[in-house]
């Protein structure tokens, strides 16, 4: 068998122009991820990074750290299949128009506006994107561009595969039994990821998803068409709860 671990991104940078990029807090944990899987003298023999740059720095950040122990870090490959949920179209173009057709949404909207404070303001457009996400996955709202929850599922599915199966000379060939893949993306395909691995149904996977952890460790075993699930959410490495966070 070989392991692969799934890492979702470090914390991003909310109500910032750019929200793709680390915070502080991000930066923090993906070194001490880093500096843990070092200190176990655990051996990466691949990595593995979705596009989005919150992605790939939190990759570069923990192999600086595991690095600094001696360790040799592999070039991270950039695979796009292992990108996040590609439906920021919604929420660009469609938020007033569903805003009008949905009051439940609206109500939230203008929660947010009247927040005081950046925390209670994310606590709020957390939320909302809860019930949006919950409606595209649903089908309930569909936008030139976006996804489909059912095709964001099967490019997750084939990304982990080419994960799987990538070798360092471009060509395709089974990880050896005992190898460890490090993948670095987000919560949605950590989520996609083990709905395969446990057989959950769309409702049940979705509800592990406000519950991914940034910097969070998910832990699979796979072999040949074997797919499953050790260790999910993990954070050992984030002892102190001022670093556990969620966005």
């Amino acid at each position: 068998m070989a392991t692969m671990l799934l890492v979702r991104h470090g914390q991003a940078s909310w109500f910032e122009e750019n929200y793709d990029r680390l915070s502080t807090v991000g930066e923090a944990q993906s070194r001490l991820l880093g500096e843990l899987w070092a200190g176990r003298g655990l051996e990466v023999t691949r990595v593995f990074t979705g596009p989005r740059l919150r992605q790939v720095r939190s990759a570069e950040l923990c192999g600086e750290a595991y690095s600094a122990s001696g360790r040799r870090w592999p070039a991270p490959v950039v695979l796009e299949d292992l990108d996040e949920m590609r439906i920021e179209p919604i929420f660009r173009e469609q938020m007033p128009e569903l805003f009008e057709r949905h009051a439940h949404l609206r109500a939230i909207g203008d929660s947010m506006l009247a927040a005081g404070g950046d925390e209670a303001r994310a606590r709020i457009m957390g939320r909302l994107f809860e019930g949006v996400i919950t409606m595209w996955v649903k089908g309930q709202i569909a936008a030139k561009g976006v996804e489909s929850w059912g095709d964001f599922h099967s490019r997750v599915q084939r990304g982990l595969r080419a994960a799987q199966e990538f070798r360092t000379d471009g060509n395709l060939a089974r990880s050896p039994s005992g190898r460890t893949v490090a993948v670095f993306t987000s919560a949605g395909v950590i989520v996609a990821a083990a709905q395969t691995a446990l057989s959950l149904d769309d409702d049940k996977a979705l509800g592990l998803a406000w519950h991914v952890r940034n910097s969070s460790v998910s832990e699979f075993l796979f072999s040949g068409e074997r797919w499953s699930l050790r260790s999910f959410n993990s954070v050992p490495h984030l002892p102190d709860a001022e670093m556990i966070t969620y966005r």
